[in-house]
């Protein structure tokens, strides 16, 4: 049969199973990228931070929140401190409190557990902002939050670049931010209930939660205040009328961050809130107001502003620490005319986003208003700015740049692929200095060290490397150098106790003389220090020169000690005594420093014992008094020596 009288064929029914399975797989594909997305966001943040896990507390701050804070050693009994004082001059009991639940179940030997929360935490944060952009990008006649195309896109890499950016290390790894992480948590989950009340105005409970958890987040760091002004401005994006509904709705969230307020501005003050928040620390820290005027505030602020944009496409030249007081000094460009500049460009933008683009007006008041109390305005502290105030700020940024880029993804596969080939380009970049600045938390030393390649003349930087070297690491050495650079860098009266840190480095080297000279410069520093003759007395005893310890340590005796260096001085002034001759002397402050301050030194029991011998010959007692001593310490040559002779002699 030919083709033209071929008989038509009836068409092949498609198979049911077939169709099926091809809506399955439509309606999977949206699925398989938003868990994709989620867990390229899990996988991201340990890969960018788990290299932090193994670091250790630093000496700036962890010191007032962990290692030497009473209630966090020892929660147990404490649980209601947390909500009775502050800490560090902040009052956020809701971050003690998670920091004392560490501390009960890990303990504090090291700060892995520490880190590790802050991290986790951090880690949900990133998932809560990938909700709330998706909440964000939710049209009203949509039911379920989209999970395709642009808002799935702008929510992805919104919350990537919060994950791993490199300005987030100082809130994540450092143990002492936990209150960036937790407050932040609590934020982002008042945002997305609220987007949820207006998304179902009929559905109070939402905006009940809003509200609860807004005051979370305050108990667990006051810059969380600005969040109903983060309120109107959701209100703005869903096109919600500010009518009195709105403004009445907000009078509590604003009763709240008034209350918090006044709580963080008595606490600045020195007060103590009306008697009902005391000071945990004891008054170690007081608030630091440089350089305030209202022109400096501007002048900081637009310069912050502009580096802060900057940091965010370049993250080059971080530092924990951005003095005020050394922005004309090192290799950091304090331009301010740029700053100023930069500051008008931001507004000019917003202005036009109110205009034209709610995106661009969007990005840049979350930004704004959450970056607002930590801007330097106001100037508080030493620090021009710091990496740690971008942790909420950049989501408004991040935000506004991925949902202009959505619409270039959006348009066709080579501009697609080009600028996903950029993205990725510049994820990597930050997941690379990431690790690199966690590495710098390792510990004090490395910590301070990046501070100082940044700024030479830091010399609390120096002042802190120098400490940690002595005391952690026995590297003398170094802990004098460091030392000997604060004395080049710094007005005296900034750092007085340089000169007797850096006797006692050299003495802990055995090098004495050089420990009396540095000693000699405490005195004339601190001429009624007490400890300062006491030390310089026990440098003059290890070189045999016992008559030039008598002045130095007859001196301290006299002056205002704490008990244990009471202790200490009496005791060697009695050896001292003891080597010049006068045993009676040298007997009775060898009884008091033992039975009235308590001294458990072997040296001080031996010594005793001695004496006793020379004016009383009294064998009985020098032997208790010389077992004494080898029960303090074993080792103890003189006093081994002096326990055969004694025995030899019953």
């Amino acid at each position: 049969m030919s083709k033209k009288n071929k008989a038509p064929q009836p068409p092949t029914p498609k198979s049911k199973n077939l169709d099926n399975q091809h809506h399955e797989a439509k309606t999977q594909n949206p699925k398989i990228w938003f868990w994709t997305c989620i867990g390229v966001l899990v996988i991201a943040v340990f890969i960018a931070f788990s290299g932090g896990f193994n670091n250790n507390f630093v000496s700036w701050d962890d010191g007032a929140y962990v290692t030497e804070n009473t209630i966090v050693q020892k929660p147990n009994g404490n649980w209601g401190k947390a909500w009775t004082t502050h800490v560090a001059l902040n009052y956020h009991p809701l971050t003690i409190t998670s920091l004392m639940l560490n501390s009960d179940i890990f303990g504090t030997d090291n700060a892995r557990p520490f880190i590790v929360t802050n991290t986790l935490i951090h880690l949900l944060n990133a998932l809560l902002v990938f909700w709330f952009v998706l909440l964000l990008l939710k049209n009203k006649d949509e039911e379920n939050i989209p999970i395709t195309g642009k808002p799935l896109f702008v929510a992805f890499f919104t919350a990537l670049v919060f994950a791993i950016h490199p300005l987030k290390v100082e809130s994540v790894i450092w143990v002492s931010e936990r209150k960036d992480v937790l407050y932040s948590l609590f934020f982002l989950l008042g945002c997305i209930n609220y987007l949820k009340y207006l998304h179902n105005p009929q559905t109070k409970k939402y905006l009940t939660y809003s509200f609860l958890l807004f005051i979370l987040s305050c108990l667990s760091k006051g810059q969380a205040v600005v969040f109903p002004v983060v309120l109107l401005l959701l209100d703005y994006w869903n096109d919600r009328k500010f009518d009195t509904k709105t403004i009445i709705e907000k009078i509590p969230f604003f009763l709240i961050s008034l209350l918090f307020g006044v709580i963080a501005s008595s606490i600045q003050a020195g007060d103590n809130f009306y008697g009902l928040i005391k000071s945990l620390d004891n008054g170690n820290y007081v608030a630091v107001n440089t350089q305030h005027n209202l022109w400096n505030g501007i002048k900081y602020s637009a310069y912050g502003l502009s580096q802060y944009w900057v940091k965010f496409f370049f993250p080059y030249s971080l530092s924990s620490f951005y003095p005020v007081t050394l922005w004309k000094q090192g290799p950091l460009p304090y331009n301010f005319p740029f700053g100023f500049v930069f500051t008008l460009f931001v507004l000019g933008a917003f202005v036009y986003g109110f205009k034209k683009s709610k995106a661009i007006f969007f990005g840049i008041a979350f930004f704004g208003i959450t970056f607002f109390l930590v801007s330097q305005i106001l100037l508080v502290g030493g620090a021009i700015m710091a990496d740690r105030y971008t942790y909420l700020p950049y989501i408004g940024l991040a935000f506004m740049v991925f949902y202009f880029l959505a619409d270039i993804f959006e348009k066709g596969n080579s501009q697609k692929y080009g600028l996903l080939a950029i993205l990725i380009g510049f994820m990597l970049f930050f997941v690379i200095k990431t690790r690199n600045q966690v590495k710098v938390w390792e510990n004090t030393r490395t910590l301070m060290t990046q501070r100082v390649d940044l700024l030479p003349a830091d010399d609390r930087a120096h002042y802190n490397i120098a400490k940690y070297s002595g005391e952690k690491e026995n590297n003398y050495d170094l802990c004098i150098s460091e030392y000997l650079k604060c004395l080049e860098n710094t007005d005296s009266t900034q750092l007085i106790d340089v000169w007797a840190n850096i006797a006692t480095a050299y003495s802990l080297k055995g090098d004495y003389p050089k420990a009396i000279e540095y000693y000699t410069s405490s005195i004339k520093k601190e001429p009624k220090v007490g400890v300062h003759y006491m030390n310089r007395g026990f440098q003059y005893l290890k070189t045999q020169q016992p008559e030039k310890a008598l002045p130095d340590l007859e001196k301290a005796s006299v002056m205002t000690m704490k008990k244990e260096d009471r202790a200490s001085v009496f005791g060697g002034l009695g050896t001292a005594q003891l080597n010049v001759g006068k045993a009676a002397e040298a007997f009775n402050n060898l009884n008091i420093a033992i039975d009235k301050e308590g001294s458990k030194d072997a040296i001080h029991y031996f010594n005793r014992g001695v004496a006793r011998l020379k004016l009383f010959n009294d064998k009985t007692g020098a032997l208790a008094d010389v077992k004494a001593s080898l029960k303090i310490n074993p080792n103890y040559a003189d006093a081994l020596n002096g326990l055969k002779v004694l025995e030899s002699a019953k």
